[in-house]
C-alpha cells in the first residue's frame, strides 16, 4: 500500500515508520510506502560526526545511513517499508529502484538526472544534488527513504553541510526549471511510478485512511 499522510511532523512519521516496520516483519501487512511532507527539521544518520554546525541546532538522530540533512515544506518525502527477504533482494537493489523512480519522475519534467552511490550519493542533476537517499534495515524490512527537493527553500541547507557537502551543491526542481512546481502533482506522478516500478498497491489518502493515526501506531487496525 501507499500511505499518503499529507503534512506530518518528522517524529510522528518516524513512529509510523517504525510501527509499520514491526508489522511488516511480523507478516501482518504487505510492503508499504509512505508519502509525506514535513515541517522544518534537521535529521542525522549513523555516519554524522557533529561539528560546529550542530551548535544551537535541534537535530533528530535516527538509524538511517548517511549524515545530516534538512527536511521541510516543498520536499517530496518517501519512506519504504519493504521486506527484503520476501523480495529476495538486498538494500542496494532497493536503492537502485528508488533512484529509478526519481529519475523517471524528473525526466517527465524535462530534468536530466543520474544516480550516484560513491562519495556522491542520491540523485544528481549535473553537478547539483536534487534528492537524498538513506535507508535502514531492521529485521528483514527497511525504513527511511528519499527526499526530493521540489520547491524546497534551499537556504535552510546553509545551516549545515548536507550529506557532508557544501550547501551550494543542493538544488530543486523549481530552481532548475525557473518556475513554480505543484508539489501535489509531483506526488501523484511519483506514486503512480512507484506502483509501476516497485509494485506498490492501493494509494490510501488522508493519514492512511484511518480514523485516528493512533490506531495505526497501536496496531489495532492492520
Amino acid at each position: 500500500m501507499i500511505l499518503n499522510l499529507g503534512k506530518l511532523n518528522y517524529v510522528e512519521s518516524l513512529s509510523v515508520q517504525r510501527k509499520l516496520n514491526q508489522l511488516r516483519n511480523e507478516g501482518r501487512i504487505e510492503d508499504s510506502m509512505i508519502v509525506v511532507e514535513h515541517p522544518e527539521v534537521y535529521t542525522a544518520g549513523i555516519h554524522w560526526v557533529p561539528g560546529a554546525e550542530a551548535d544551537g541546532l535541534d537535530v533528530v538522530k535516527v538509524e538511517r545511513g548517511g549524515s545530516i540533512t534538512y527536511h521541510g515544506p516543498g520536499q517530496l518525502i518517501t519512506y519504504y517499508i519493504v521486506n527484503l527477504k520476501e523480495r529476495n533482494i538486498n538494500v542496494l537493489n532497493l536503492i537502485n529502484k528508488i533512484q529509478e523512480c526519481s529519475i523517471k519522475l524528473l525526466g517527465m519534467w524535462g530534468i536530466g538526472a543520474d544516480p550516484r552511490l560513491g562519495k556522491e550519493t542520491g540523485i544528481w542533476a549535473g553537478e547539483k544534488k536534487i534528492a537524498s537517499i538513506g535507508l535502514a534495515v531492521k529485521g528483514f524490512s527497511t525504513l527511511h527513504g528519499c527526499a526530493l527537493n521540489v520547491s524546497t527553500d534551499l537556504s535552510n541547507f546553509y545551516r549545515i553541510q548536507p550529506c557532508d557537502f557544501h550547501p551550494e551543491v543542493m538544488t530543486s526542481m523549481e530552481r532548475i526549471l525557473k518556475k513554480p512546481v505543484d508539489l501535489d502533482k509531483v506526488k501523484k506522478q511519483y506514486m503512480d511510478i512507484s506502483q509501476e516500478k516497485l509494485g506498490m498497491g492501493e494509494i490510501i489518502k488522508n493519514k492512511g485512511g484511518f480514523e485516528n493515526l493512533n490506531e495505526l501506531l497501536s496496531g489495532t487496525v492492520l
